[in-house]
């Protein structure tokens, strides 16, 4: 080596240490100085780990200063490189010298960190690779943004979310029943819209009780991190420099809002308004009252927010529950243009009736009439339907056909019914698979000090009738009502007949669960867990998790009300209403928690009552009038405020006579009601909402990749090599923690502590705070983007042991990238992501990858000590260069080719989705004119990006040839 005092040279042992910069030479010696880190180095001449920094025309180096150079040309005096170029921020010719260049350097290109002597390890190589075929699946695949949701797969909520998740700035009003699972079709729409770049901002307002519920059900289930904001968030947003009130919704992208909080704070609405939203989604919408001559405070604030933001998903009860008035305003929410009249409305909508009951002819195999077919007529060309009565009336026809014939007239009808693109409903009638409920009425005797403080009360409210152990914990918080209560009596010989069982118990207030978990825990020996509001959402997960727990875990768990709200506790079946819920949603929703979709069992709900109590009687109104405990009751809510005050004058008096009379009027009208709602379905929206067979088959596509051994054995194997310590705990699960020897400062996602995840979704339903991994998870897509993002496996050295290659053959596998530099929002990886190809060539420039599969040559390749790397890069250098240009020269077709077939896919497929979009709004009105241009603007500004995409080398392997 020809060492003089100036040169740059960077260590092959210690690369952290920087540029470093010939100091001093003697005969045996050479020192040199890291600036960077303020290190100095003394290496003997003859064996110094040192590397040669020089760059070439065309490289882009960078000052002391700070400046950056685009290298033109160079010179070289006395053994010292000067470089001429072209001064980035000012643009004028510039002279600079190596020993003023930056002391800090970086290589990034893969052949430059080889010739730095920066040469990673063959496995990390091998996991880069893998990495970018995994994340070019990932883009491809039709299952994105669906697959990450801690929930089970049910089709119907994967219909409407793919269905709604892939729509440019999608406005839809999801209205499924009680139990369907809303909030998770819309998590899931918001994922995909997350994922694919379209939305990036989003508001969700919700009533205040719902608040956190939504917060956690973001975090658990999609893992996406809301911030909540109220008034005590805001308070604290002033830029004292610039002396004004900065706009606290602008300091988060995931926001969380109370609509009731907004209601009452001009203030805070304004600013709302005033930030930028890529997507609006509100939580019972039906609550914001309108009417054409006075819309309430919040349904206008709702209407300038839904004016101005693209994206808005409403979530309301069934419409048939709330009127055709209030299903009209929600609708105009979405579309003001299309929605502008309500009479108009009523008109149109008795229009789809007719087609309606055509089909429900046709579901159920049915010729027919001649009303509607005319009915049909209306909506499809009568040249494309004419063919179709024929088949479908003809009696001698094949079934086979006729069956055929039906489904696709069913499904033109869809595309083009009233209001089926922007509404979306299913019901427990429509969608199968919820358990029986069967309801169980304990009848105890009341304490007498129970009976006198219910006495002495002068105009009791339903609060202290329903809870009187809540009025002695008032009066007396050491009271132990708990001793006295014959419900707890029942509750002890009901739980030790059930030792074997999961029991859950909810109670109204946070001190009775309090209370009896501590005399069943301390009295019983019954291993209970307490849930309740005063506890953090950390202790509340705990609970959870020991109660989900199948060995060892607790047997009973005792909730305040807030356990009927959002969690999911379906793999029990015993529910205990220690305390009555006091208005027939709430019981559904109590009832909800084990009433599931996918719950194997029938639910058993008990409802111990003291005779002739207030308590006694809700629960024989709640059950004789309503039905609400064996069957759902949408209609609940609205009968409860019908009959409320004539309920609560028996309820103040259990004995007076007449509740007779008021049982059987309530079921007239829970009867009456029920009819109405199952007379105005809307079979053609029903099958429009839950996706038939292809909703299942999405079903089954989502399970077969869960748990699958590709996903495992990848992410095991990118834990390893990042250098995470994995420890095995059964039940399919594993504990990931850091390490001092990680390949990266921090791992995505990964706390301090450690993370617990698992594969398997049935267990992470059961257990909320172990992690669920999937592909669409934060830690494994970050992981991945840690790995093809960063320098991590860009190049690697192997010897390939083979008796037919002559010794010291020198190989090249280099992995190139096809891609697209293009705006994230037209989604153009849909058609081409970035893109892995592999060349493997020979000193004549020969491609071998078609012949000689990655994994295989894996197989044969072993690793090399990187000192005798670094030997072989020095002394091959000239070799290897040029073999980087044959793979080059390589890639030019194959990179061509995939360029070509994403063009003519992206023509293909956005011409298709206009064509359609314009040929429906003829016929639906639900097609917005903005739609189809945005459309319009989207495909063509895709097919010339596309036109301008590109490759590059990403890594690259060399690979030396040995006969062993």
């Amino acid at each position: 080596m020809n060492f003089v005092v100036g040169q740059r040279w960077i260590s092959e042992s210690e690369n952290n240490l920087g540029l470093g910069i010939v100091t001093a030479v003697d005969n045996r010696t050479v020192t040199l100085s890291f600036p960077a880190a303020d290190e100095q180095r003394v290496y003997a001449i003859d064996v110094a780990p040192l590397t040669r920094v020089t760059f070439k025309k065309g490289d882009t180096v960078t000052s002391e200063e700070g400046w950056k150079l685009e290298v033109t040309d160079l010179m070289v005096n006395q053994d010292v490189v000067i470089y001429f170029g072209i001064r980035s921020d000012t643009n004028e010719e510039t002279v600079l010298a190596e020993m003023r260049l930056d002391h800090k350097i970086s290589f990034s290109r893969p052949q430059d960190r080889l010739f730095a002597a920066q040469i990673d390890r063959s496995d990390r190589f091998a996991l880069r690779y893998r990495s970018l075929q995994h994340q070019q699946a990932q883009y491809l695949s039709p299952l994105r943004g669906m697959r990450g949701i801690r929930a089970s797969l049910i089709p119907h909520q994967l219909h409407i979310a793919k269905e709604v998740g892939k729509r440019l700035a999608p406005r839809v009003l999801l209205a499924d029943e009680v139990g369907l699972g809303k909030t998770i079709e819309a998590g899931m729409i918001l994922q995909q819209q997350l994922f694919s770049s379209r939305v990036n901002r989003v508001l969700v307002l919700v009533p205040e009780s719902l608040q956190h519920q939504w917060l956690v059900e973001m975090l658990r289930r999609f893992n996406l991190k809301f911030s909540l904001f109220d008034e005590e968030r805001c308070g604290d947003f002033f830029d004292e420099e610039m002396g004004v009130e900065l706009n606290p919704f602008e300091s988060e992208s995931l926001v969380i809002a109370s609509i009731d909080w907004l209601e009452k704070s001009p203030r805070r609405s304004r600013e709302v308004l005033e930030a930028e939203w890529d997507i609006l989604i509100v939580d019972e919408a039906h609550h914001l009252e309108w009417n054409e001559e006075k819309p309430s405070v919040a349904y206008q604030f709702v209407e300038q927010l839904s004016a101005q933001v693209p994206s808005v998903l409403l979530l309301t009860a069934t419409p048939e529950q709330l009127g055709q008035e209030s299903h009209f305003a929600r609708l105009k929410l979405l579309d003001s243009d299309r929605f502008y009249d309500y009479q108009a409305f009523v008109q149109e909508q008795a229009q789809y009736q007719p087609v309606a009951n055509a089909v429900n002819t046709l579901l159920n195999n049915q010729p027919l009439s001649t009303q509607e077919q005319n009915s049909i007529s209306d909506l499809l060309p009568e040249e494309d339907v004419e063919p179709m009565f024929r088949i479908i009336n003809a009696k001698d026809c094949d079934e086979e056909q006729q069956t055929a014939v039906r489904q696709e007239l069913i499904k033109e009808l869809i595309d083009r019914h009233g209001t089926s693109r922007v509404l979306f409903r299913n019901t427990r009638a429509g969608v199968k698979g919820f358990p029986h409920r069967v309801f169980n009425q304990i009848t105890l005797t009341m304490p007498e000090i129970y009976r006198h403080i219910v006495d002495d009360l002068i105009e009791p409210s339903l609060e202290e009738l329903l809870y009187p152990e809540n009025i002695l914990l008032n009066d007396d918080p050491d009271a132990k009502w708990g001793e006295l209560d014959t419900r707890v009596e029942w509750l002890i010989s009901f739980l030790q007949q059930h030792r074997d069982e999961k029991i859950f118990v909810i109670c109204k207030h946070a001190n009775t669960a309090i209370e009896l978990e501590q005399i069943l825990r301390e009295k019983e020996a019954i291993r209970c867990a307490v849930f309740h509001e005063r506890m953090s959402i950390v202790e509340r997960d705990r609970a959870s998790a020991y109660f989900a727990q199948q060995e060892e875990g607790a047997n009973v768990l005792i909730s305040s009300s807030i356990g009927s709200e959002g969690r999911n506790f379906q793999f029990a079946h015993h529910l205990v209403l220690f305390n009555l819920p006091d208005n027939p949603d709430l019981l559904e929703q109590s009832i909800g928690r084990l009433d599931r979709i996918g719950q194997r069992c029938d639910i058993q709900i008990f409802v111990p009552c003291f005779e002739n109590s207030a308590q006694a009687r809700l629960t024989q109104w709640y059950h004789e009038g309503l039905n609400a405990f064996e069957e759902t009751c949408p209609m609940g809510s609205a009968i409860f405020a019908e009959f409320k005050q004539n309920l609560t004058a028996y309820l103040q008096n259990p004995t007076q006579d007449g509740f007779e009379d008021l049982l059987n009027q309530t079921k007239q009208r829970q009867q009456q009601l029920k009819l109405e709602l199952e007379t105005g379905r809307d079979r053609l929206l029903e099958i429009n909402s839950n996706g038939g067979d292809e909703a299942q088959q999405l079903a089954l596509d989502i399970a077969s990749e869960d748990n699958s051994p590709e996903l495992v054995s990848f992410i095991l194997h990118l834990f390893d090599i990042i250098g995470l310590e994995q420890e095995d705990l059964g039940e399919q699960s594993i504990v990931i923690k850091p390490t001092g020897h990680m390949v990266v400062p921090d791992f995505p996602g990964l706390s301090e502590e450690g993370n617990t995840v698992t594969f398997n979704r049935d267990l992470a339903l059961m257990r909320e705070e172990i992690e669920f991994l999937t592909w669409d998870h934060p830690m494994v897509r970050n992981g991945i983007d840690l790995i093809t993002s960063g320098d991590i496996g860009k190049n690697a050295i192997s010897l390939l042991v083979n008796k037919h290659l002559p010794a010291g053959t020198l190989l090249l596998e280099a992995i190139y990238v096809v891609e697209t530099q293009a705006p994230k929002s037209l989604q153009l990886t849909r058609f081409l992501p970035p893109t892995p190809v592999r060349i493997l060539v020979d000193k004549n420039g020969k491609n071998m990858a078609e012949q000689v599969s990655f994994f295989g040559l894996e197989k044969q390749l072993k690793p090399l000590k990187k000192q005798m790397a670094n030997k072989i890069v020095k002394m091959a250098r000239n070799d290897i260069e040029n073999l980087i240009k044959l793979s080059e020269q390589a890639i030019v077709s194959q990179a061509q080719s995939l360029i070509d077939e994403a063009k003519h896919n992206a023509d293909q497929t956005l011409t298709a989705e206009l064509h359609r979009l314009t040929s429906l709004q003829a016929v639906n009105k639900n097609i917005r004119a903005d739609e189809v241009q945005a459309l319009e603007q989207i495909r063509e500004q895709s097919l010339a990006e596309l036109e301008q995409a590109n490759w590059r080398l990403d890594s690259l392997r060399v690979i030396v040839s040995n006969q062993g």
